[in-house]
C-alpha cells in the first residue's frame, strides 16, 4: 500500500507547554493540508536538548502530559503519530527506548549531553504496522549501528524511522550518508526527523529532516528552519520475481565465451523478462587446474567483470556472474561476482569448500592444489528478497546453507559444475534438501554438457522452492531456464511447518565464526 508520511521539523524553543502546543498545531496543520497516514516528530521535541531541560521535562509514559496530548491528537486526526522522543521517567505499555546512547564529543564548538550518565539504555527493538507496512524504530545514535537496521530488515520492516538530533558539524558529514546507506543496504525506506536549527541552543540541531528510498536516493529533505516535509512511499512490493538461469555452452576462447554470455543475458531479459540473471560456474574458460591461472583476472578490473558490469547497467538488472578465476595478491580463487542494475559491483564470493574428490577411474579433481578457499559469506537484496551465494561443492555442507538462513536469506544461489557421475545421484537431491531444510528457494546453475572436455559438466540446472519441490530443470544442452519465484511460499511454509522456530538451541547450536 502507498503510505504518506509527514516529518515535522519543529522549533524547540520556550517552555515545555508552549513547545507542545506548537507540536499539536503543526500536526493538525499537516493533517489538514497533506492528509498523511503517519506523522513523525523529532528527537527531544518537547524541550531543548541540554541536561537541565531534559531532566526537568521527564514524565511517565503514557500518563504524562506529552503522551496524553499526542494520543488525543492521533485520535482527533485519525492517524498514526511517531512521537519523536521524550525523556521517560517510568513507563508501561509499548514504547521504544533508545538502545545506543550518544556519548560523542565530536561537536567541539558546543557541549553535548553525556547520555550514558543521564539515561538508561533500552534493549528491545520495536515494530508496528500501518496497514500492511511494517515499521521499525530507532533514535538518533542508533542510526550509526547498521546491525540494528539489519535486524529490523530480517523482521520484515519496510520503513525505519529515526527521530534524531544531530549536531551541525557531524550532520554535514554523515546525515545523508548514513540515511542513504541504511536504506540501500537493507532495501527499505529510512526517515530521519530533526528539530529545526536554533543557533542559540547549547547543541545546535542540523535540521534537514529527510526520507531515503530503497535505492539510497533522497526522496524529500527539509531545510534548516521549522518545516513540514511530506513523502509518498510506494510499498508496491513484488510477490513474484522473474529470474533466469543461463546454462551456457563452452567456447574455444575467453573472449568468445564472454560475447556469447552477453548475447544470452540480453535474451533472458528481453525475451524472458528476467530481473535477476544467474550464470554458471567456470563459464568463461575450461574447468581445469591448469587453466585457472591462465584465465585468472582481477575483480572487478578484469575483462569479464567489466563486460558483466556494463551489460547489467545496460539492461538495469541484477546479475549473478557465475564464477571465473580471480587472481589477488598472487593467490587464485574461484569467485562469483554480483552486479547491480547500475553496473556496480555489489560484492564477490570466493568458494569456501574447494572441490577435492577422488573416485578412481571416474573423476579425480583437486581445486586445493591451485586455488585458495574463501572465508566470507555474501548477501544482497533484490526488491526486499535477501539472497545468498555459494559455489558448487559448498552445497554439500548443510551448515553452510543454515548460516545463510540465520542471516535472513530466502534464496540461495549456487553456480555449480557437478560431474556426470555424482550429478545424477546428488545434484537434484541436494538442491531439494537445502531448500526444504531452510525453507528457502535454491538455484543451481550449471554449464551445459560438453563431452569433448576432460572434465564434463553434468548440466541440468535446477530451481527448487521452499517446499523442496523442483520448479524447473534444464537438460544437458545450452538453455535459458526462466521462472517466477512466488515469494508468498516463503511465509506459507514457515507458518505450516515452522521448523525454523522449533530448533533446540538449548541442546545444539549453529555458530557462525567471525
Amino acid at each position: 500500500m502507498p503510505l504518506r508520511v509527514a516529518l515535522l521539523q519543529q522549533d524547540v524553543t520556550g517552555p515545555k507547554d508552549q513547545i507542545l502546543q506548537n507540536a499539536v498545531k503543526q500536526i493538525q496543520s499537516a493533517v489538514s493540508q497533506h492528509q498523511p497516514n503517519l506523522v513523525i516528530l523529532p528527537e527531544s521535541f518537547n524541550c531543548p536538548y541540554d541536561e537541565a531541560a531534559l531532566c526537568a521535562s521527564a514524565e511517565e509514559i503514557p500518563s504524562g502530559t506529552t503522551s496524553v496530548a499526542l494520543r488525543q491528537a492521533a485520535i482527533d486526526c485519525g492517524m498514526f503519530i511517531v512521537g519523536g522522543s521524550i525523556v521517560e521517567r517510568s513507563s508501561s505499555g509499548q514504547l521504544y527506548r533508545k538502545i545506543h546512547l550518544g556519548d560523542s564529543n565530536a561537536s567541539a564548538e558546543r557541549a553535548t549531553v553525556n547520555e550514558s550518565a543521564l539515561f538508561t539504555a533500552g534493549d528491545q527493538p520495536v515494530t508496528f504496522d500501518v496497514g500492511s507496512v511494517k515499521i521499525g524504530l530507532g533514535i538518533c545514535w542508533d542510526m550509526r549501528f547498521p546491525e540494528l537496521a539489519a535486524a529490523y530488515r530480517r523482521q520484515g520492516c519496510q520503513l525505519l524511522i529515526y527521530p534524531s538530533l544531530c549536531d551541525v558539524r557531524t550532520g554535514g558529514m554523515h546525515w545523508e550518508l548514513i540515511a542513504r546507506s541504511l536504506a540501500l543496504n537493507n532495501q527499505l525506506f529510512v526517515a530521519f526527523c530533526s528539530p529545526a536549527r536554533d543557533e542559540k541552543a547549547k547543541l545546535v540541531a542540523f535540521g534537514h529532516s529527510l526520507v531515503a528510498d530503497p535505492w539510497g536516493e533522497i526522496c524529500v529533505e527539509a531545510g534548516e528552519q521549522q518545516e513540514v516535509v511530506v513523502a509518498d512511499l510506494n510499498f508496491d512490493l513484488i510477490e513474484e520475481l522473474k529470474i533466469a538461469l543461463i546454462q551456457l555452452g563452452s567456447f574455444p576462447t575467453k573472449q568468445a565465451a564472454i560475447a556469447n554470455a552477453l548475447t544470452q543475458i540480453r535474451s533472458a531479459v528481453k525475451d524472458k523478462g528476467a530481473k535477476l540473471v544467474i550464470l554458471p560456474e567456470c563459464w568463461n574458460s575450461t574447468y581445469s587446474t591448469e587453466e585457472f591461472g591462465r584465465s585468472a583476472e582481477k575483480i572487478p578490473g578484469g575483462e569479464t567483470s567489466l563486460a558483466l558490469a556494463k551489460v547489467a547497467e545496460e539492461l538495469g538488472i541484477w546479475l549473478v556472474g557465475g564464477t571465473y578465476p580471480e587472481v589477488d595478491a598472487g593467490k587464485l580463487y574461484n569467485t562469483c561476482s554480483v552486479f547491480g542494475p547500475r553496473g556496480e559491483l555489489v560484492g564477490k564470493y570466493r568458494k569456501m569448500h574447494l572441490f577435492d574428490m577422488d573416485i578412481p577411474g571416474i573423476c579425480t579433481f583437486s581445486e586445493s592444489s591451485v586455488l585458495t578457499s574463501g572465508k566470507e559469506f555474501l548477501t544482497f537484496s533484490v526488491e526486499g528478497l535477501k539472497i545468498g551465494v555459494g559455489i558448487c561443492y559448498d552445497q554439500r555442507f548443510p551448515e553452510f546453507a543454515a548460516v545463510y538462513r540465520q542471516l535472513g536469506v530466502d534464496f540461495l544461489i549456487f553456480p555449480s559444475a557437478f560431474d556426470t557421475y555424482t550429478g545424477p545421484m546428488h545434484f537434484e537431491l541436494i538442491a531439494q534438501a537445502r531448500a526444504l531444510d531452510n525453507s528457502m528457494f535454491v538455484a543451481l546453475c550449471a554449464p551445459a554438457r560438453d563431452t569433448t572436455k576432460d572434465y564434463v559438466a553434468y548440466g541440468y540446472s535446477t530451481l527448487c522452492d521452499p517446499w523442496g519441490r523442483v520448479l524447473c530443470r534444464a537438460g544437458e544442452k545450452p538453455e535459458i531456464l526462466a521462472a517466477e519465484l512466488d515469494l508468498t511460499l516463503l511465509e506459507d511454509i514457515k507458518k505450516k511447518i515452522p521448523v525454523l522456530k522449533q530448533k533446540r538451541n538449548d541442546v545444539y547450536e549453529l555458530v557462525k565464526k567471525k
